[in-house]
């Protein structure tokens, strides 16, 4: 079609220029990644995190609260033939509330792995963190596996 052939049922787009014709689509400059979730809430409270700085002795020096300062989710839906990362420091952040957004479809078996970073201060301390460390969490060795939503 040259520039100034029209067809009928030819619609200009608004903002000029673009013919819109039923059943046209218009091509994206980005893939559509279709996305779903797991559940997995990394805590403060969580025995391994509370065990984890009794062993650094963080408790005995008065740096008693503990926060997690990052996460990084590790997955695979192949046996760990293809390794994926989500982090919380990613732009968007795909962490919410526990939920972590896979590019998966829905209903896709999952296995993974959490790190965190963990980092300490006594609860009168508004300077930031004293103590810092790092965390796997990954069933023992054996790691988790969920079916995303």
């Amino acid at each position: 079609m040259n520039t100034t052939e029209h067809r009928m049922g030819d619609e200009a787009v608004a903002g000029g220029g673009e013919l819109l014709r039923p059943g046209y689509v218009r091509p994206s400059s980005a893939p559509i990644i279709r996305t779903s979730r797991i559940h997995f809430d990394v805590n403060p409270t969580l025995p391994e995190v509370v065990a984890f700085a009794e062993a650094q002795g963080w408790r005995a020096r008065g740096f008693t609260a503990v926060s997690i300062a990052w996460q990084e989710l590790h997955w695979t839906s192949d046996g760990w033939a293809t390794v994926n990362k989500v982090a919380s420091t990613d732009v968007p952040c795909p962490i919410t509330g526990g939920w972590f957004s896979l590019q998966a479809k829905p209903g896709t078996p999952v296995e993974f792995a959490v790190r965190v970073g963990l980092q300490c201060r006594a609860p009168q301390d508004t300077a930031g963190a004293r103590e810092t460390g790092e965390l796997w969490f990954n069933n023992a060795g054996s790691n988790y596996a969920q079916v995303t939503t």
